[in-house]
């Protein structure tokens, strides 16, 4: 448990990075601006509001409309230019990551609803589908365009080349538990295995679906693959062997968009 010294030193640091974040502007034209520019528009209740009034005496003052605290986080991310197809929070929860039909991917601070980073740029068309891996290292995303990229999510780059194989669309991507492949599900009815590391594909492509995969994951233990399709269908695969396990599952009359598994696997 935190204590009232490490609870102090948390709130400190957490109001010095909303400080960045909103004023990051006026700090990076000029430093002078961090004190005349920034420090009238400080919250009342800012750490740094109450520093700053005792050390710069002879500052602009706000008599009116003055803030108390921090305003609250944005409740709309802006900063696409075409429609937002797909969005995923990295496993830590600090980010998340989506993909336009504007063929950019674009990384947002969960807290505070401003973009980090630059857009990452290297699709062709729009983005379908977009996932972070277990660790959050990595960023990957399917594409109209028919191929898979790889990102760092934290330098904001591509890693390796392509991935190559699929004939249409990549509408769903995942990463495995272990972090060791990626599979994918695309317009041209198949879904593909590939290595994670080096961007290979891994066996044959898992065929049985008579339309459009829309959605694949992976089972909570990495065994099997479940996949959706606009086939009206569900089908369950061995991750191992690509071999269908058991019947397919029917019941749904339209496109079957999302899947997933219970946390249990059950």
């Amino acid at each position: 448990m935190l204590q009232d010294a490490d609870l102090a030193l948390f709130e400190r640091i957490r109001d010095i990075c909303r400080f960045v974040i909103t004023f990051h502007t006026p700090i990076s034209i000029s430093a002078p601006h961090t004190y005349i520019s920034t420090q009238p528009f400080l919250p009342s209740q800012s750490p740094l509001s109450t520093i700053c009034a005792t050390r710069f005496t002879k500052t602009i003052k706000v008599q009116r409309g003055k803030l108390v605290s921090w305003p609250a986080p944005p409740s709309q991310l802006i900063g696409h230019t075409d429609a937002v197809k797909c969005a995923s929070y990295s496993p830590d929860g600090c980010h998340i990551v989506t993909g336009s039909i504007d063929a950019t991917i674009r990384i947002w601070d969960a807290e505070t609803g401003v973009v980090v980073g630059e857009p990452l740029v290297g699709h062709t068309w729009g983005v379908q589908t977009v996932a972070y891996s277990r660790d959050g290292l990595y960023i990957v995303s399917g594409s109209n365009d028919t191929t898979i990229r790889i990102w760092d999510a934290e330098a904001g780059v591509g890693v390796g080349h392509p991935l190559e194989g699929h004939t249409m669309s990549v509408y769903s991507v995942a990463y495995s538990p272990d972090g060791r492949h990626i599979i994918s599900g695309s317009g041209d009815n198949t879904i593909r295995i590939w290595d994670a590391k080096t961007g290979a594909a891994v066996g044959n492509h898992l065929e049985g679906h008579t339309d459009s995969v829309r959605s694949v994951t992976y089972s909570p233990d990495g065994r099997h693959i479940i996949s959706g399709s606009d086939d009206r269908t569900i089908r369950i695969w061995d991750a191992k062997t690509g071999a269908t396990v058991g019947d397919l599952l029917e019941g749904h009359n339209d496109h079957v968009q999302s899947i997933a598994y219970s946390p249990d696997g059950r």
